[in-house]
């Protein structure tokens, strides 16, 4: 904040922290001139009014000086009645105070008691009652009301105290009210808005009766602590106490907590710690005295640290009504708070916790802000606009970015936007790396491996089969995926697929890049052909080739003895392989070739197959050796021509995962397929020549997932499916089944089940009904007509019906019960001579306990219904 000096007697240099009010010939040359000059070496920017050098042009002036000042000190002394200008003054001041929440009077009582201030002795009152035989009782009442309201405001009573000691008090009690008052906050501020009434709606201050804590998590420089400062700004003063304790994970292990706490004790209790007390002795102190104040707390960028986390704890004490705001990266804070007793949305007593996750900048806020940073307006010059889209689009929405680019482009001529831009799309700003790199550092070895791996080589990729290589090479992977979730490295979304935002992801790669620049292939991880054969070394942990090359041998890949992922598009394997890529966990190949040409090519260690191209049923074009010889866990086979048949999996023995695909011609599976004990998860998609699936699927009894998708042909699904006691999501969806056999009841966890697009299925067996553990069923595209009565003793079922038959008789249903609720709403009567006796008792109404999802429609559920109780039946009807 910029501090600028007031002159006596003058009111211009913008606002003001401090207002002093005093009576010139008491205390000009003494108490008040020692505090003046005092405050103004500590930086407090101060107007010292002095009535008796004010020339009397300038009244308005100082008026105004009142007004723009944030805090006020009336310095009482005898004669301080006696001046009708500071009686003005200070109704002015004590206006203003009850007009602003942020405004704070301080008195001092310099030689005066506070009893003589609320005119309960004859000092004041006999003052006042000259000025009333002078203007009159009017305008002498609001001087009387002023007085006796600041008098009633705690402040200093200089009698029998030192001098010194006051001023001291008082500046550092400015000090820090200036502190605390406001955070600063970026000159721009661009989308914020509707994340401050998200944060202000879950905080929901003007509710006094419990303690609530809103904790708001996400990735770097995604503007966490832009949002908590604006929250603070705008509520800081409806609370009793504040403060904001700012930069934590900088903070020293041996000093750091000694100093927030120290500032915390100072900002709620007004109070500074004896040298002498421990970390036990303050957190005992803030366990005692907390419980008697409403207050608002921000810690920004809470991470693990035990003793900040008891910091924390012990502030769930805090009296009713107060509010506690936490940032962070690294969701794995929480568990450490819930050990306490803190529940997500719900702690004990009357303590309450909410998650707020911080997401990217929608596009135009970003453009909005790069443009204001970049080229200083809100409208982009016509031939940087493309440009200016491109680097929006480059920052991935993260205002860290947006800012840091911004700023840059901002001090370089417009010419060299271009190479700039080029340069930025293959090596990420310092500045941007440097701050994410922050959460990256602080994880162990298996993390970062992890991580790099997903940042070059699984960015949208499904997650399951890579947890499968990096629990083969010892990486822990639930654990460690876990670790980088709660640190906002990654997301999980679409239930398996990996989300990666374009920032981390550039880090992760530039961090590969920095291993080696000079040399790429002894990086660990490489992307392009170039970048790997015939260059690369032990050091290579991780490849991807894109090549039109034929064939590769084994001089291609004789440095590579610590290859875990391989990944290659054509080509083909030439010669003895004998030895060759040993530690091989995965192998993905497109394009893969009619018939495997290499020798000896055997992969004990591989877990992951990938396969497409063309692939024969004739030895699996010379793969089998590899699947039978390793410890295969997943097997993806895709896009075959030729094949018509799958081969025998009998020897397939540690196999969980089978995924077969884009087969146009495979019209049958084979009954080995029985064999495999350990197998979880069976997806087969487009086949549309596969008429059926073979009786010993019944023998799969390890399966939690059975998938077909577009397979036209299958028209029924064997018996032996009711043995499945396991399998939890049965996906039978666009294809020609007419009927579900009545031994689906067998399937005792089934949770979800999909018959959609399957439009030759007309009816439902009311065997589903009785599949207890259901809680999902999509019956959209079908031809179904009336849904079996069993469906409505499930306890919990989300239905969904879009473009369904039955999707008619809802609409009818939901129009029925809108008039129903219009005849209620009039107060007319339902007795057995209304119009809807007979819909009403003859219908059992969808809805209860069922939740309906309808196109077009808002979500039809039980909590959102009214309810009318008639006869002892119960009609619901949805919301609008």
């Amino acid at each position: 904040m910029a501090r600028e000096e007031a002159n006596s007697g003058t009111a211009t240099g913008g606002d003001y922290d401090v207002f002093l009010s005093f009576r010139g010939p008491d205390t000009r040359n003494t108490f008040t001139d020692c505090l003046y000059v005092f405050m103004r070496k500590a930086g407090i920017r101060i107007f010292r009014d002095d009535e008796e050098l004010r020339p009397g042009e300038k009244i308005l002036e100082i008026l105004r000086a009142v007004e723009n000042s944030h805090i006020y000190i009336p310095i009482f002394s005898k004669n301080y009645a006696s001046s009708r200008w500071c009686l003005r003054e200070l109704t002015r001041m004590v206006e203003s105070y009850g007009q602003s929440p942020e405004k704070q009077i301080l008195p001092i009582f310099y030689d005066v008691d506070p009893w003589d201030v609320k005119l309960e002795t004859d000092l004041y009152t006999s003052a006042l009652t000259k000025h009333e035989e002078d203007l009159g009782c009017t305008e002498v009442k609001p001087w009387k009301e002023a007085l006796t309201t600041v008098a009633r405001i705690k402040g200093w009573h200089m009698k029998d105290q030192r001098q010194g000691e006051v001023i001291d008090d008082v500046i550092k009690k400015v000090s820090r009210m200036i502190i605390i008052r406001k955070r600063d906050l970026p000159t721009y501020l661009v989308g914020i808005d509707d994340r401050i009434e998200d944060i202000e709606k879950l905080l929901n201050h003007a509710d006094t009766g419990d303690v609530r804590f809103v904790i708001i998590h996400g990735m770097g420089g995604i503007g966490k602590t832009t949002l908590a400062k604006a929250i603070f700004n705008e509520l800081f003063s409806r609370f009793e106490g504040h403060s904001f304790l700012s930069n934590i994970p900088e903070s020293s292990p041996c000093h750091g907590i000694v100093k927030m706490q120290r500032k915390l004790v100072a900002d709620l209790l007004n109070f500074s710690l004896p040298e002498t007390f421990d970390f036990e002795d303050v957190n005992n102190m803030i366990r005692n005295r907390l419980p008697n104040k409403r207050v608002l707390l921000v810690f920004d960028g809470m991470d693990e640290n035990d003793q900040f986390m008891q910091l924390v704890r012990h502030c769930t004490s805090c009296g009713p009504g107060s509010r506690i705001i936490i940032t962070t990266r690294d969701k794995c804070v929480f568990p450490k708070i819930k050990a306490e007793g803190l529940e997500e949305n719900i702690l004990t007593g009357y303590t309450k916790i909410f998650l707020y996750e911080m997401k990217e900048m929608h596009f135009d806020h970003a453009l909005q802000l790069f443009k204001k940073l970049a080229i200083n307006t809100d409208s982009a010059l016509f031939d940087l606009y493309d440009l200016s889209r491109e680097v929006v689009a480059l920052t991935g929405g993260l205002p860290l970015a947006v800012e840091v680019i911004g700023s840059h482009l901002r001090t370089i001529s417009k010419t060299k936007w271009k190479s700039t831009l080029k340069k930025l799309k293959e090596i990420p700003h310092e500045e941007v790396q440097r701050k994410l790199k922050i959460s990256y550092d602080a994880l162990g070895h298996e993390t970062k491996e992890i991580f790099l791996d997903i940042a070059c080589f699984f960015v949208n990729k499904k997650i399951t089969d890579a947890m499968y290589m990096w629990e083969a090479c010892d990486l822990f992977s639930e654990v460690e995926i876990d670790v980088l979730i709660n640190k906002s490295l990654i997301k999980i979304v679409d239930r398996d697929r990996i989300w990666i935002h374009d920032q981390l992801r550039d880090l992760g790669r530039e961090i590969v890049r920095q291993e080696s620049i000079g040399k790429p292939g002894d990086r660990s991880r490489l992307w392009f052909l170039e970048m790997a054969l015939n260059i690369g070394t032990k050091n290579v942990v991780a490849l991807t080739m894109c090549t039109s090359r034929c064939n590769f041998t084994r001089e291609d890949f004789a440095n590579l003895k610590n290859v875990r992922f391989l990944e290659s598009d054509g080509g083909n394997f030439v010669g003895n392989f004998e030895d060759i890529l040993p530690q091989l966990k995965w192998l993905c190949w497109r394009n893969c070739p009619p018939k495997l040409q290499a020798n000896n090519f055997v992969l004990n260690h591989l877990v992951v197959l990938k396969l497409s191209g063309h692939i024969t049923t004739e030895g699996w074009s010379g793969w089998v050796k590899i699947m039978v010889a390793s410890k295969l866990k997943v097997l993806n086979l895709a896009r075959s021509k030729s094949l018509i048949k799958t081969p025998c999996f009998s020897e397939f023995v540690s196999l969980e995962r089978l995924i077969l695909k884009d087969f146009p011609r495979l019209a049958e599976i084979d009954h080995s397929i029985g064999k495999l004990e350990r197998l979880i998860y069976l997806k087969i998609k487009w086949c549309p020549c596969l008429r059926e699936l073979p009786e010993e699927i019944g023998c799969l009894t390890a399966l939690r997932e059975l998938i077909l998708i577009q397979s036209c042909s299958v028209c029924y699904l064997p018996d032996s499916i009711g043995n499945l006691r396991r399998l939890s999501r049965l996906i039978v969806e666009d294809t020609g089944l007419v009927k579900l056999p009545d031994t689906i009841k067998g399937l005792v966890d089934l949770e979800h089940l999909c018959l959609a697009y399957c439009r030759s299925l007309n009816s439902l067996s009311d065997a589903v009904g009785g599949l207890k553990s259901l809680t999902h069923l999509d019956l959209s595209g079908t031809t179904i007509e009336e849904l079996p009565p069993s469906l409505w003793d499930l306890e919990v079922l989300t239905l969904w019906m879009d473009s369904s038959k039955i999707e008619t008789q809802l609409m009818r249903y939901r129009l029925l019960m809108e008039e129903l609720d219009h005849w209620l709403d009039q107060g007319r009567s339902l007795g057995p001579d209304g119009p809807f006796k007979t819909a009403m008792f003859s219908v059992r109404l969808p809805g209860y306990p069922m939740e309906i999802l309808i196109p077009g429609q808002r979500a039809i559920a039980a909590p959102g219904f009214h309810e009318h109780h008639l006869s002892g039946s119960r009609i619901l009807k949805s919301l609008p």
